[in-house]
């Protein structure tokens, strides 16, 4: 007997599926789309959203009241941040990357004309010639970090110059030490030395993420930024120096604006020759303009022109330093006359500069 095929066709009409974008509760992707409905251009659900209503009518056969209900909820699944106003960030009641706070020096002066200390989610340079404390400062800023209240923690202490000045850090451990007992504040400080920037690159995309999700740091020190920089490139390589630069500087920026960290980079000075910048000062900071546009803040440390002993009560020899606001969004230009003791830097009295 022949046996011929039949074909069974369901007796109730089609009708058009809406497509159905998984629960996020559920165990299937939350990117999962309903195949039987969705063309193979359309892979993860916010595809649709590139699209326009008559293109997923061309695509789908789906009605437009459908499509008007599929966009608005991958929408929601999507597009869920809300604007942000003064009082959300005031409040705090923003994402990290929002919420700015700011590391104290340890001394109230130097505060006062950065207006609580350095601030978080950008990049602050530390400028200066050499043996102006910029070195100190930062050892400072290492310390001051465990005691801060809203984002106490650890430090990154990356050098590419001498070797790490383990000794002094001592010297001022013992003054802080007193102020919280029963701590090594040692402990929390990381001493990376590197010397190429292979080794430089991978610390601060492998190390330095791993250090911050673990919660164990709030600071990253770069000591010295210049070092590298001028010993890779010559005069005739300034393009390849300034995209590298650029390049290096985004990587620390998103660093710093993601996890809301401080980021604090030293810089040498070179001679000014044309006498421009820094008002008429006889040095500039080093890497030229496309570093310095990378910067949010920069503070310039400086030597007086003529040398002079300076003691304080007890009869202990200072050296006599200046501290100057360059530039920054949250700040005006000032300078401060600063001491270096055994405790570290400290600032004497506030001048404001008229511009």
């Amino acid at each position: 007997m022949e046996l011929k095929s039949r074909r069974f066709t369901s007796k109730e009409p089609h009708v058009a599926r809406e497509p159905q974008v998984a629960d996020p509760g559920s165990s299937r992707s939350s990117t999962h789309l309903d195949s039987r409905v969705m063309p193979a251009q359309i892979v993860e659900a916010k595809q649709i959203l590139y699209f326009s209503n008559t293109e997923l009518q061309h695509l789908t056969n789906i009605s437009s009241d459908n499509i008007l209900k599929l966009k608005e909820k991958v929408a929601e699944r999507y597009i869920h941040q809300r604007c942000n106003n003064a009082l959300n960030i005031y409040q705090k009641e923003v994402p990290l990357q929002l919420q700015h706070w700011k590391l104290s020096t340890a001394c109230r002066t130097i505060d006062s004309i950065l207006r609580g200390g350095i601030l978080s989610g950008v990049l602050t340079e530390i400028t200066g010639e050499s043996g102006c404390g910029k070195t100190q400062l930062c050892l400072q800023l290492c310390i001051s970090v465990q005691f801060n209240k809203e984002r106490a923690g650890g430090a990154v202490f990356i050098c590419t110059e001498d070797a790490f000045p383990s000794k002094r850090l001592q010297q001022m451990i013992q003054h802080y030490g007193q102020f919280l007992p029963g701590q090594n504040l040692g402990d929390k400080i990381f001493v990376e030395h590197v010397a190429d920037f292979d080794t430089l690159e991978f610390c601060v995309k492998k190390k330095l993420p791993t250090l911050i999700n673990r919660g164990l740091i709030q600071l990253v020190v770069l000591d010295s930024v210049t070092a590298l920089f001028r010993c890779q490139y010559d005069s005739s390589q300034l393009l390849n120096r300034a995209k590298h630069l650029i390049e290096f500087a985004s990587t620390l920026r998103q660093l710093a604006h993601q996890n809301s960290i401080i980021v604090v980079c030293v810089n040498q000075v070179s001679a000014n020759m044309n006498k421009i910048g820094l008002q008429d000062s006889d040095v500039v900071p080093a890497l030229g303009l496309t570093w310095s546009n990378q910067m949010t803040c920069r503070i310039l440390l400086s030597r007086f022109t003529y040398h002079e002993e300076y003691t304080d009560d007890s009869g202990q020899a200072m050296s006599r330093r200046k501290l100057k606001v360059i530039f920054a969004p949250h700040l005006r230009q000032s300078e401060l006359d600063i001491q270096i003791s055994d405790c570290g830097i400290q600032g004497i009295k506030p001048q404001f500069v008229n511009t």
